[in-house]
């Protein structure tokens, strides 16, 4: 197993164990489903960067994508939940955009940490 596959699977599992461990409940998560969505999200994640790397995708142009992925789903999250909250749970397209938001937080944040360390190990 080279390094890029063996640090990328190692970022997988570093955000399960974090999702866990309850960060993304600390970040703003819904208790009931941070764990599902942090796991689910890592997954999804692990698959598109493997998927993007093998269609020939250099690691930059990954991170910078994955990047802007994070910055919208978590401004996915951030408003989902504040209008949810602010409607006393009456607004359901909110809180499907908070919680369709934490897969995405999940899924970018892996694909751009294991871009960030594939472009750190080519040096």
């Amino acid at each position: 197993m080279n390094r890029e596959a063996f640090a990328t699977l190692a970022i997988t599992v570093a955000l399960i164990v974090a999702s866990l461990l309850g960060v993304s409940v600390d970040l703003g998560a819904h208790p009931l489903w941070a764990v599902k969505t942090g796991v689910i999200g890592s997954a999804i994640g692990l698959v598109v960067y493997t998927a993007l790397r093998l269609a020939g995708l250099r690691p930059t142009s990954l991170a910078i994508f994955g990047g802007l992925a994070l910055g919208a789903s978590g401004l996915s999250v951030v408003q989902g939940k504040a209008l949810f909250v602010a409607s006393f749970a009456e607004n359901a397209l909110a809180g499907r955009f908070w919680f369709l938001g934490w897969f995405g937080v999940m899924a970018a944040a892996c694909l751009t940490l294991s871009a960030l360390a594939a472009f750190a190990l080519r040096r």
